[in-house]
């Protein structure tokens, strides 16, 4: 339907449309995101807002497809075409969440499991796409025929970014072993956790691929963190209300040669109000340091979080055979095992970060 007509005083600039909407567009804002000043080749901005005048609107003029904006005191003119405003619209676009909501999932998706074939996301980009995007919503994915040759993770990783290394090194083993610094190399179980929660930041993804699994358990769990959340807020605004604004401290010790920590609520939300982020390590979780008034309150909310996460309503479980692999959220979607007592079990595990997935998905969506 076009522009159909443009008003404009010194500060601002209404846009009217054919479909009988409009937009309002201060002239510093317009002249601050001029085409001409980016750069052709990554679209960065070619210069600091400091070296930009003062701007009045001295003149604008339209057709169907585009306003023509003059700005002093440069004299200078830009045109900026219709679809750019409506997709620039300041009133109409927000800063919070570059992606789709998360779709949210309880223990009634243990029946639509489905491991992808990893030689087929390596020569479909359409399938890759596919599983990067349930990775993105579900915060998890599954992949089978992978190489059972020690490193072979990486190339799962190379589909979408690149690994993320820590003090565990490039590459980590989850196996019984001898004398065990970690609860994740013995046949215990382990309860629902993520990973890494002392780092800042904490890593967006951990890749867990089995190499070896003739153990009688050891089955993988695995728990949305945000369902349950927002279950807490539901049915226990006051311990989310806890959870979510008093920090805690999680720190990982190794003397000598390592020492992280990070002071970070359990529940982290963004300026929406909406959950980002879940830490919840009972391994790494230091001595809370808050109000008389607080404590006894917050470890009545700390108890009922991870009594919800415990649930098997709140888990989907099943069995990594050799060649299987999971790719999960670390900062959504927790992960534990149940307990096997013979046998052996051979993970290798590696952490990436979720920005390259991201990023992943819309090259594809472009091409």
């Amino acid at each position: 339907m076009g522009i159909v007509g443009v008003e404009h005083d010194h500060q601002w600039l209404e846009v009217s449309f054919g479909d009988g909407t409009a937009a309002s567009f201060l002239g510093t804002w317009l002249r601050d995101n001029i085409p001409a000043g980016r750069h052709r080749g990554g679209g960065q901005r070619t210069f600091d807002i400091n070296s930009m005048p003062e701007v009045t609107l001295a003149g604008a003029s339209h057709d169907t497809d585009s306003v023509t904006v003059s700005f002093d005191p440069e004299g200078l003119d830009a045109m900026f075409d219709e679809a750019w405003l409506r997709h620039h619209d300041p009133t109409r676009t927000t800063t919070t969440g570059v992606n789709p909501p998360p779709t949210l999932w309880t223990s009634d998706l243990q029946g639509s499991l489905e491991f992808v074939d990893f030689e087929a996301l390596v020569a479909d980009s359409r399938q890759l796409r596919g599983w990067l995007v349930g990775l993105r919503d579900y915060g998890f994915g599954l992949v089978e025929n992978v190489p059972t040759t020690p490193g072979s993770i990486t190339r799962v990783v190379d589909l979408f970014g690149y690994l993320r290394q820590t003090n565990y090194g490039n590459l980590f083993e989850v196996r019984d072993e001898p004398d065990p610094a970690n609860l994740a190399n013995t046949r215990l179980g382990i309860g629902m956790h993520t990973d890494n929660p002392y780092r800042d930041p904490v890593p967006g993804l951990q890749l867990l691929h089995c190499l070896v699994n003739v153990s009688n358990g050891g089955d993988s769990q695995l728990c949305d963190g945000f369902t349950v959340a927002e279950r807490l807020r539901s049915e226990d605004s006051a311990a989310f209300e806890l959870l979510s604004s008093q920090p805690v401290r999680f720190r990982f010790l190794d003397e000598g040669s390592t020492d992280l920590q990070a002071i970070v609520p359990l529940i982290q939300l963004d300026t929406a109000g909406q959950v980002v982020e879940i830490r919840y390590n009972s391994r790494s979780i230091q001595e809370f340091a808050m109000p008389p008034d607080v404590m006894a309150g917050y470890y009545r909310a700390y108890r009922v979080f991870g009594e919800m996460l415990h649930d098997p309503r709140a888990r989907i479980d099943f069995r990594l055979d050799p060649g299987q692999l999971m790719v999960f959220d670390n900062q959504r979607v927790l992960h534990g095992r149940s307990a096997y007592e013979q046998g052996e079990r051979h993970l290798q595990g590696c952490y990436a970060d979720k920005d390259a997935l991201h990023s992943r998905i819309r090259v594809l969506d472009a091409a």
